[in-house]
C-alpha cells in the first residue's frame, strides 16, 4: 500500500473507533488486510470474529490479468472484463459469504474488499435482489467508488428486506471524492 492508502486507511479506522464492529470480513489480498488492521486498532474485538477469504477478490480477468486496463482495452476491446471470471460469478462467491452474514447473530459488520467487487455486487443486490435504495441514491451513483470509501447495507432480517443506504461515502477522508476513470474491474 502507498502512503495514500496508509493515510486513508487510518482516517477509516477513525471513523470507525466510535462504532463497536461485531464481525470483520475481509479479502485476504494485502491491500483489504492492511486496510482491515487501521480499523482493527480502534476496535475492541476477538479474534475468532475476523476472517479472510478468497472470496472478497477482485474478478480473476483471464488473459488480461495483471495487464494495466488501458494495454487490455486496446488488445482486447471492450468486453476485455469478460475473458475471465463473468460477472454471475463474482456475485455468487460473494453472495455465499453475504448469506452467511445475514444468518448470523452479527449486526455491525465491516466487510473490506475492492472496488469491483463492491460495484458489481451492489449492483447485484439491488437490480437482481431487489435491494432498495435509499433516498439519497440513485442506480446512476452505484459506480465504482473511491479507496476506503464507506458503502452501508441494512438489512431487516425478520422482513427479509434489504436497504442499501450509502455508497462510496468519503467524507471521512475529508471530502467528497470520486474515481474519475470508471474504466476500472
Amino acid at each position: 500500500m502507498n502512503e495514500t492508502g496508509i493515510i486513508q486507511s487510518k482516517k477509516l479506522g477513525e471513523f470507525f473507533k466510535n462504532i463497536p464492529i461485531d464481525y470483520f470480513i475481509s479479502s485476504d489480498l494485502i491491500r483489504c488486510k492492511q486496510t482491515l488492521e487501521e480499523v482493527l486498532k480502534y476496535q475492541d474485538y476477538d479474534p475468532s470474529k475476523i476472517r479472510y477469504t478468497p472470496n472478497l477478490r477482485e474478478r480473476e480477468m483471464g488473459p488480461v490479468q495483471n495487464m494495466f486496463l488501458t494495454e487490455a482495452l486496446e488488445k482486447y476491446g471492450k468486453n476485455f472484463r469478460n475473458l475471465g471470471e463473468k460477472e454471475e460469478e463474482l456475485c455468487a462467491r460473494v453472495n455465499l459469504e453475504f448469506q452467511e452474514l445475514l444468518d448470523s447473530d452479527y449486526n455491525n459488520i465491516i466487510m473490506c474488499t475492492h472496488g469491483g467487487v463492491i460495484t458489481r455486487f451492489i449492483n447485484y443486490l439491488h437490480s437482481d435482489l431487489g435491494y432498495e435504495l435509499s433516498s439519497e441514491l440513485t442506480p446512476n451513483d452505484l459506480k465504482v467508488p473511491f479507496n476506503t470509501s464507506i458503502s452501508i447495507i441494512e438489512f431487516d432480517k425478520i422482513g427479509k428486506k434489504g436497504v442499501i443506504q450509502s455508497f462510496g461515502k468519503t467524507d471521512h477522508l475529508g471530502g467528497k471524492f470520486e474515481v474519475k476513470d470508471q474504466l476500472l474491474r
